[in-house]
C-alpha cells in the first residue's frame, strides 16, 4: 500500500477507514502503518464509532483525523435522549482531540438539521445523496 501510494502520489486523496467494532490485535503494527501513511498525507478514519466497546483510549492510540459516528446512534438521535448524549460526547471528544465527525445514515431533513445543530462536521446518507450506479 505504501508502495503504491507513493509511487502514484495519491496519498492525500486516500482516506484509510479502521472499523471500531473490529479489535485490533496489534496496536504497535497498526500505529507504525497509520504514521507512515499520514507522513505521506493519507488520512484515518474510525469507522461505526459507538459500537461495539468504544475504547477513547484506542482512539488516542491511533491519532485519527475522523471519527464515523455509527448509524444507529444517528438514526435514534431525535427520539431518544441518551443516543443524544452519547452523539454529544462523542462530538465533544473529537473536537477535543482535533478529529472531524462524520455522522453516518443521514436520512431525512430533520436528522441532518439536527446534528448541524450539534457540530458534527460531515454526513453521509439518503438526505444528501443516494448510491448511483457508475
Amino acid at each position: 500500500i505504501i508502495k503504491t501510494i507513493t509511487e502514484t502520489g495519491t496519498a492525500s486523496r486516500i482516506v484509510f477507514e479502521i472499523l471500531e467494532s473490529e479489535g485490533i490485535e496489534n496496536y504497535d503494527e497498526v500505529t507504525q502503518f497509520i504514521t507512515q501513511v499520514k507522513a505521506l498525507g493519507a488520512k484515518i478514519a474510525i469507522d461505526d464509532f459507538g459500537t461495539g466497546y468504544s475504547n477513547f483510549e484506542n482512539i488516542l492510540k491511533l491519532n485519527v483525523d475522523y471519527i464515523k459516528i455509527d448509524g444507529s446512534l444517528i438514526r435514534e438521535l431525535s427520539g431518544n435522549r441518551r443516543h443524544h448524549i452519547i452523539v454529544e460526547t462523542i462530538i465533544d471528544f473529537a473536537q477535543k482531540i482535533d478529529a472531524k465527525t462524520i455522522a453516518e445514515f443521514v436520512s431525512d431533513e430533520l436528522i441532518y438539521d439536527t446534528i448541524k445543530e450539534m457540530g458534527v462536521d460531515y454526513s453521509q446518507g439518503y438526505f444528501t445523496g443516494k448510491p448511483t450506479a457508475l
